[in-house]
């Protein structure tokens, strides 16, 4: 009899002791050891269901219908930088760093951080590939720009051939411009436009524009770019603007006259390029908005899928 009574006292206790402890992690927000929260607390849990902030702007009245993001447009890696579009003399690139890829040559190369992290991601998805690519030049400053076109000129009986950008000209003054080449160009002394027949000129004019950059001086483009065929010449302008100028084979000056006609237009329209710019900006934090569909298969039942 006394030890039913014994065994009836320890069941009861641990099941007050288990049972407390059960009962709280079954909650899910009480952890072991806590005290269970004060109704009115700061710590309790609100039992109100939780609601998506909303969005702080309407869509603009004006849309805007441009295959590329006013952002992107106006973005600071989109200049366009040429004879008609000088550089000031004493234009340095805010965030330059040292390139740590291959090279073609035994001299440091600098490069803005945002097109260098992009081309090192390019010359890696070469490399999966089985091309290996060397980096020639990347940022050069306007002394060193007037240096090798005032030799040119000489060299050439004062005769501007389109071979060495104008200085203040040159997109390699940017920090985003660079000359690439394969180990056979890499060794030799001059760079000639039949490097385009290689297998990985070719592999970077196809692939380019999923990092970010564009072959800025296409064949049979120089009276619109005043600069000759350089199949090794790629400019980093993000990959929106990478993408619509490399499938519609334009120049940056093209594209450029295009985008800028849109957005005349677009003014024309009492569209506003602030609203529009802050409404893009809002709409890429908040990530992409999503609806339900009802979609039912052969077996009758439904599914539900988020189409963005």
């Amino acid at each position: 009899m006394k030890r039913k009574v014994c065994l009836w006292l320890v069941c009861a206790m641990l099941f007050t002791c288990f049972g407390g402890l059960i009962s709280q992690e079954a909650r899910g927000y009480v952890a072991i050891g806590e005290e269970e929260p004060q109704e009115g607390s700061e710590s309790e849990i609100s039992k109100e269901p939780l609601q998506q902030e909303e969005s702080t702007l309407l869509p603009p009245k004006v849309v805007w219908s441009f295959g590329v993001s006013l952002t992107a447009l106006y973005a600071r890696e989109n200049k366009l930088v040429n004879r008609q579009n000088l550089l000031p003399e004493d234009f340095v690139p805010s965030d330059l760093v040292k390139m740590t890829v291959k090279r073609a040559t035994s001299a440091a190369v600098y490069m803005e951080r945002m097109a260098a992290e992009a081309l090192e991601e390019m010359f890696n998805a070469a490399k999966e590939e089985g091309y290996t690519l060397y980096l020639k030049s990347g940022y050069r400053s306007f002394g060193t720009q007037k240096t090798t076109y005032d030799n040119r000129l000489r060299n050439n009986d004062g005769k501007d051939d389109g071979v060495v950008a104008y200085p203040g000209s040159s997109e390699h003054q940017t920090g985003l411009a660079c000359d690439i080449l394969n180990a056979d160009y890499a060794g030799r002394p001059r760079m000639t436009t039949d490097f385009s027949e290689t297998a990985e000129a070719q592999w970077m004019k196809e692939n380019c524009a999923s990092f970010g950059f564009i072959l800025r001086y296409p064949q049979d483009k120089m009276e619109i770019t005043g600069i000759i065929f350089e199949p090794w010449h790629f400019r980093y302008v993000g990959k929106d603007v990478a993408g619509y100028i490399m499938r519609n084979e334009l120049t940056l000056e093209e594209f450029t006259d295009q985008w800028q006609m849109a957005v005349a237009e677009f003014r024309g329209q009492g569209g506003d390029i602030d609203e529009q710019i802050a409404y893009e900006l809002e709409k890429s934090q908040k990530g992409p908005e999503s609806y339900v569909m009802e979609i039912y298969g052969e077996d009758g039942d439904a599914e539900v899928s988020l189409s963005f």
